[in-house]
């Protein structure tokens, strides 16, 4: 029987959980799949609708009309591309509010571990190796200065806003995920931890697959 492998990438807002895990994915020829990017495309949806963020039956009754499609790293909801829209600091708040809800994560992660079926995949997130794959290959908790992760999200966004209003949304967001009640984001102490001091995108991808290639090789 075929073994199929999957990589866990887990770590706070800005460390470059996406740019990594695709990086790491394209060398390996594995599937790509980002799970924030679906929570992001559920609150655009809400923001757009014009949902109330405390109306809990008014958020389930849209998220489950919403129609999340991955294609080729693009992220489309209800057949349009959001790529660029979801990136919006606003909408990152956002999706993390909504994360504190159990039925959305229930939904999310019955989604995400229906797509790694199967599959050799690369997926990131904030509980992938704690819930959505708790048997991974390998569990990775990537870590970073909070100065060097705004800084990360700031240039993302072109400058749209200020440094110092990226950086306090980047704390907020961090106090949110890791002290929400449901699924937070935690190290877990069997993760492969990472702390990025400024290497580059290779270096990091590279010390992942070298820890991949050892524990499958053992």
């Amino acid at each position: 029987m075929h073994r199929f492998y999957q990589i866990a990438i887990d770590g706070p807002c800005g460390v470059g959980k996406s740019t990594i895990a695709n990086n790491i994915a394209k060398k390996l020829n594995f599937t790509y799949i980002n799970t924030g990017a679906m929570y992001r495309c559920y609150a655009l949806n809400l923001l757009n609708n014009n949902i109330d963020i405390n109306d809990t039956n008014a958020i389930l009754k849209t998220i489950k009309k919403s129609n999340i499609e991955l294609n080729d790293n693009k992220y489309f909801l209800n057949g349009i591309d959001v790529t660029k829209d979801i990136s919006n600091a606003n909408i990152s708040i956002l999706s993390s509010k909504i994360a504190t809800i159990s039925e959305v994560r229930k939904i999310c992660v019955s989604l995400q571990q229906k797509i790694a079926q199967g599959i050799n995949c690369v997926m990131e997130g904030r509980d992938i190796g704690s819930i959505v794959l708790p048997n991974a290959t390998l569990k990775v908790y990537l870590d970073a200065n909070i100065d060097l992760r705004a800084k990360r999200r700031w240039l993302q966004m072109n400058k749209n806003e200020s440094f110092d209003s990226v950086k306090e949304k980047i704390i907020e967001r961090d106090n949110k995920d890791k002290n929400r009640e449901i699924s937070p984001l935690v190290r877990l102490p069997e993760a492969f931890y990472i702390y990025d001091h400024g290497q580059s995108i290779n270096e990091i991808s590279n010390l992942i697959i070298e820890k991949f290639k050892e524990i499958i090789n053992e």
